[in-house]
């Protein structure tokens, strides 16, 4: 019988990660139980966005703010703006700029923001305006690191992340009966809840870093399984690992 995989991120287009499960023969089951939407009041983004040839760094946190940043530079800058240097947490995120003729910077082995931060190119920023774009409610730790080393910081705040309470509800339900959790983030795995019963307890769990793993051991889990990073090879291993 195919290994039940839960897999609750939002959707998104043509996922490598799910491609990939499907190739294994696994049985997939996407849940998602938040959904990503876009800032519909933009007088704020648009403001940053008509600025942003003034700032020296330009850092995406996502792949979703990836994207929302490439819409909103096509709807203002008829030519890429110059002298701006672009950086992203993760190297899918990179991918996706490289896909609009945006180069960025992005760290090797983790994707995360402490690796991020890890670049020679985000040691010294003395007297550099660096805009930050993500969703709303975002991690501090990028931001607050940049002011300390000189940075002045503004974020473009693109898009608001929404928990789909049926989704969850189902999500629950679908658990015991899965083999494997796929949580992308902390988030993900607070909106499913807390696991009081024993089979929920147990199914393995893989998640992308050390720190969703805690967030995942607070909420009640113990068979957790971290991957290297969050890009598709390195979760699809870290399922094998985990089945």
């Amino acid at each position: 019988m195919a290994q039940r995989i839960l897999v609750i991120r939002p959707s998104r287009r043509a996922d490598q990660f799910i491609a990939l499960l499907e190739q294994t023969g696994a049985q997939v089951c996407q849940t998602p139980v938040m959904s990503i939407e876009p800032i519909v009041d933009g007088q704020s983004i648009k403001n940053l966005i008509l600025d942003v040839d003034n700032f020296d760094k330009a850092i995406c946190v996502s792949g979703n703010a990836a994207e929302l940043t490439i819409e909103w530079l096509d709807r203002y800058w008829p030519m890429q703006p110059v002298g701006i240097e672009f950086f992203a947490v993760g190297q899918q995120t990179a991918q996706i700029l490289a896909a609009a003729d945006i180069a960025a910077l992005s760290p090797s082995g983790r994707q995360n923001s402490e690796a991020l931060l890890g670049l020679a190119e985000l040691q010294d920023l003395s007297g550099q305006r660096v805009v930050i774009f993500r969703g709303q409610g975002g991690r501090e730790i990028l931001g607050d690191t940049l002011v300390k080393r000189g940075a002045r910081v503004d974020y473009c705040e693109l898009y608001k992340r929404v928990i789909n309470s049926g989704q969850a509800l189902l999500a629950r339900q679908q658990l015991p009966q899965s083999d494997c959790l796929v949580a992308h983030s902390g988030e993900l795995l607070v909106a499913l809840g807390e696991q009081f019963g024993e089979l929920g307890a147990e199914t393995a769990v893989v998640v992308p870093s050390e720190r969703v793993a805690e967030i995942a051991r607070e909420l009640g889990y113990r068979n957790i399984v971290s991957a290297e990073n969050a890009l598709p090879e390195s979760m699809l291993a870290a399922v094998q690992k985990a089945l």
